[in-house]
């Protein structure tokens, strides 16, 4: 199992226990959002995400220590310390899930063991996992037009409108703004054929 260390990037993703939904509203999406800020947001710069019915794409990059342990200490969260990356992970899953659980009746886990973890160690690997998240509705059927899905960030960098996610860092590795929506569009011809 990959580490999350600080100043790496990495794509997060995991699906529904048994293909089973992680999302059953509207509502849902937002707030698995507001949970991940409020226990992770210190821990992990975000670059691009996208919540689908039954799974989740995120890539990010673990913040360095001193970031870490500043925002930490900013926030109130209910943890007496700051704790290694993936246990924030833990945490954002474990009140979602209970959240969740009591929401539809259900009981068990929600999530299948084990968030997926895959290292990004390169600027192109970079731009592929940003495009492969930001498609992803498209890839699934979800959504036909991919830069107007709600639960990913993708419509944002078009309207730069106030947001979580880094879009500098992001736009920068793409090569501005023209080269990422180029990038997408090229991609995205291969799903609508």
């Amino acid at each position: 199992m990959v580490q999350l260390k600080p100043n790496k990037y990495y794509h997060i993703y995991n699906r529904g226990n048994n293909g089973e939904k992680l999302f059953y509203s509207e509502a849902n999406y937002q707030y698995f959002i507001d949970k991940f800020l409020y226990h992770c947001h210190h821990t992990f710069e975000i670059y691009a995400y996208c919540l689908l019915g039954n799974h989740f794409h995120i890539v990010l990059s673990v913040r360095d220590l001193e970031e870490q342990e500043r925002l930490y200490l900013e926030r109130e969260i209910k943890t007496k310390t700051l704790q290694p990356a993936s246990k924030h992970l833990s945490h954002l899953f474990n009140a979602y899930s209970q959240s969740i659980n009591k929401q539809v009746g259900r009981t068990g886990s929600l999530f299948q063991k084990n968030f997926k973890r895959k290292e990004i160690d390169s600027e192109e690997y970079f731009r592929q996992m940003v495009i492969y998240a930001h498609l992803n509705p498209l890839k699934h059927g979800f959504n036909k037009a991919y830069d107007a899905y709600p639960y990913s960030p993708y419509p944002v960098y078009l309207n730069f409108d106030h947001t979580f996610v880094n879009r500098e860092k992001t736009l920068d590795i793409f090569g501005g703004k023209e080269n990422f929506l180029t990038a997408h569009k090229e991609e995205a011809k291969k799903f609508q054929k």
